[in-house]
């Protein structure tokens, strides 16, 4: 007993130190983790720092947990509930990067049907220039810096194919290799391109709204689901006590 209280203490001494001298501490990061940092303008090693001070302020408690004797279940639940703690912060950056790609595969095309459009009387440079107040909020500054490198290297095609990369949409690279085309070719071809970004475009727009349907259906149908999987861990919840009771009982 001595052992299992002397060791909850000597945890809570080392996990005090931890948390005072939180930022010499290098944990194994995700191998996504810079990219989803770059792109959500997050620093990272202040995220790395953050969601660490807040894990191990979580884990304070579990030495208080061996000390009081807490079933071993319940302490194997609050060590989960610390990775979790930790990993959190990391799965909502990871969402949100999903959302803002869902986002940009619908938003994009739309914006450029209508970049398309003015096309047909200007050139690349001042048809971007014009969509500004049309496009995605998600990209107008990068918009903004396109159009600068634009004009200084039109010719260069990684103007054009660092736009928007780090979102590694084939789609949208694609799209921004026409305009390089269109932008390079002559005249005579000029017309040839930007019939085959409209094709592209359309078809585009058409998987976006075939896959929109498709989510939509499938939440549909988890929300049918949900009244099946509450009875179902209820009566699982009631199975559990029942053979434990009975257990106690022997």
């Amino acid at each position: 007993m001595f052992t299992l209280r002397g060791s909850a203490v000597l945890l809570l001494l080392i996990l005090v130190y931890a948390n005072f001298n939180c930022k010499k501490f290098k944990l194994r990061k995700e191998a996504d983790l810079d990219h989803l940092c770059q792109i959500n303008q997050r620093d990272l090693e202040e995220f790395q720092f953050s969601r660490l001070f807040v894990s191990l302020k979580t884990a304070l408690i579990f030495p208080f947990l061996v000390f009081l004797r807490v079933p071993w279940s319940m302490q194997l639940m609050f060590l989960g509930l610390i990775f979790v703690v930790y990993r959190w912060p990391y799965m909502k950056l990871k969402k949100k990067f999903e959302e803002s790609v869902q986002r940009l595969r619908y938003e994009f095309p739309i914006w450029l049907r209508q970049l398309q459009i003015l096309l047909q009387s200007n050139t690349v440079a001042v048809s971007m220039e014009i969509s500004i107040p049309m496009a995605p909020l998600m990209i107008r500054s990068q918009l903004h810096q396109l159009i600068e490198q634009i004009r200084q290297s039109p010719q260069q095609i990684s103007t054009y194919t660092d736009f928007l990369s780090g979102y590694r949409l084939m789609e949208v690279s694609r799209a921004m290799k026409l305009l390089y085309r269109y932008n390079s070719v002559g005249q005579a071809d000029s017309v040839k391109q930007l019939n085959r970004m409209i094709t592209t475009t359309g078809k585009w727009l058409r998987q976006q709204r075939i896959q929109s349907l498709n989510t939509k259906s499938a939440l549909t149908q988890w929300w049918g689901i949900l009244p099946l999987l509450s009875v179902t861990v209820v009566f699982l919840v009631m199975m559990m006590v029942t053979i434990t009771s009975f257990m106690e009982r022997g």
